[in-house]
C-alpha cells in the first residue's frame, strides 16, 4: 500500500464533495486491509462526519471493478429500501468525489469516502444470544434484498475466492513443494484435511444441477461488519461489501456461524476450549431464516449445518496451507500461528461434526 505525509493523506478527503469546515481528521481503527479515516466538518453550526479509506491495491488490484461491485450494490440496496418502506436498515452511502465519481487518487494512493453512520458500534463478539439474532438477520435480509440482483453484474474481484475445491488444491500445492520442511510436522492436520476432501465438491455440485442458484454475497460475514444501534442494539446496516460478488448464499451463513458461534479465540492453543456454541449456532440459524425470508430454498435450509461444516474446513485450510507455505498472506505474532488457527478450524470441524444432530435445521 502507498505510504504519504499528513498533509497528503488530508489532501485526499478533499477530493470528495463534503460541504463545510474541515475541523478534525484522525486515523480510526478498523479493519485489517485498508487504512481506515474519519474526518470531522462544520457548516452552519453543524457537524457531520465521514469515513474515509485508503484502499489496499496489493490485495484488491481492480480498484475500478471493486468500486463498481459496490455502487451496483448499495445502489440495488437503496431501491430496495426506498420500494419496501424499510426504515430500521441502513445502506452504506459513498460520498462522490467533487468530479462526480465514486472513489479517486492521489499520491497517497485511491480513497473512497462513506457518510459515517452515527449512534452505531460494532462488536468483535456476543454480548448476548440477540447480538447473534440481530447479525444473522440482518445477513439473511441482505441476502433477500439482493436476490434479484444479477450475478454478472457484480463480478468477480478476487478469482475463486469462495471455491474449497480451488483452496484444496493450493494445499496440494504447497504440500508438493513443503519450502519450508514444515510438513513433517503437520502429518496428523493433513490426513485429517484429506479424509474430508470430497466436502469441497458438494456445493458445486448442487449449483451445477441448479439446485439452487448463485446469488450475491456479502463473503466476510464477522459479527464486527453489522453495525448495531447504541441504544436498541438493533443491527441497523451491514458494512465491508469490498467481497460482494457472485457465489453460494450459504458462505455468509457458513462463515457467520464459523466466527460468531465459536467457543475460542481463533489462534487458541488449547484445543480443548475449541468448539461450537450450540445455542448461539442455533440463534444465528433463526436470525438469518428470519432475514433472508423465502430467499433460501428447501436445499440449502437443509445444508446450513454444512456450509458451517465446509466454512470453517475450508478456512482452517487456508491456515494450514500458509503455514507448510512459510506464512506469506496471513499475519503472524510469534512462530506457528497460522498453525495454531488451522488446528482451532479443524477442531470446530470435528466438534462440528459430532453436533451433526443437534445442528440440523428443522
Amino acid at each position: 500500500m502507498a505510504t504519504s505525509s499528513p498533509q497528503s493523506t488530508e489532501a485526499a478527503v478533499r477530493l470528495f464533495a463534503i460541504p463545510g469546515e474541515l475541523r478534525s481528521f484522525e486515523s480510526f481503527d478498523r479493519g485489517h486491509i485498508h487504512d481506515t479515516f474519519l474526518s470531522t466538518w462544520a457548516q452552519d453550526g453543524v457537524t457531520t462526519r465521514y469515513l474515509h479509506q485508503r484502499l489496499n491495491q496489493n490485495v484488491f488490484q481492480d480498484i475500478p471493478g471493486l468500486m463498481r461491485n459496490i455502487e451496483r450494490v448499495t445502489g440495488h440496496l437503496e431501491r430496495k429500501l426506498r420500494d419496501t418502506g424499510e426504515q430500521d436498515f441502513r445502506v452504506l452511502k459513498l460520498v462522490p468525489t467533487v468530479d462526480g465519481r465514486s472513489w479517486s487518487t492521489n499520491g497517497s494512493g485511491a480513497w473512497r469516502t462513506y457518510e459515517y453512520i452515527e449512534n452505531t458500534i460494532s462488536c468483535d463478539t456476543c454480548s448476548s444470544p440477540g447480538d447473534a439474532y440481530e447479525a444473522a438477520r440482518a445477513f439473511g435480509r441482505f441476502q433477500s434484498y439482493l436476490q434479484d440482483l444479477p450475478v454478472d453484474e457484480v463480478p468477480e474481484t478476487i478469482p475463486n475466492f469462495f471455491s474449497s475445491a480451488f483452496r484444496l488444491r493450493q494445499f496440494e500445492e504447497a504440500l508438493a513443494a513443503d519450502p519450508m520442511g514444515r510438513v513433517a510436522g503437520v502429518e496428523a492436520e493433513v490426513r485429517f484435511v484429506r479424509e474430508r476432501a470430497d466436502m469441497v465438491n458438494v456445493i458445486d455440485e448442487h449449483l451445477g444441477k441448479g439446485t439452487f442458484p448463485q446469488r450475491i454475497v456479502h463473503g466476510d460475514t464477522k459479527l464486527n461488519n453489522v453495525l448495531f444501534d447504541r441504544d436498541s442494539h438493533r443491527a441497523v446496516c451491514v458494512v465491508d461489501l469490498d467481497t460482494c460478488m457472485a457465489g453460494w448464499t450459504l458462505y455468509d451463513f457458513g462463515d457467520l456461524a464459523r466466527f460468531t458461534a465459536a467457543t475460542s479465540a481463533e489462534d487458541e492453543r488449547n484445543l480443548e476450549l475449541a468448539g461450537m456454541d450450540l445455542d448461539t449456532y442455533r440463534e444465528l440459524v433463526r436470525g438469518f431464516l428470519d432475514g433472508a425470508g423465502d430467499a433460501l430454498t428447501d436445499t440449502e435450509r437443509e445444508l446450513m449445518p454444512f456450509a458451517a461444516r465446509l466454512v470453517t474446513y475450508t478456512v482452517g485450510l487456508r491456515f494450514l496451507t500458509d503455514h507448510i507455505a512459510g506464512d506469506t498472506y496471513f499475519k503472524i505474532s510469534r512462530e506457528g500461528h497460522n498453525l495454531d488457527r488451522a488446528r482451532v478450524q479443524l477442531r470446530m470441524v470435528e466438534r462440528m461434526e459430532a453436533l451433526d444432530d443437534a445442528m440440523r435445521v428443522t
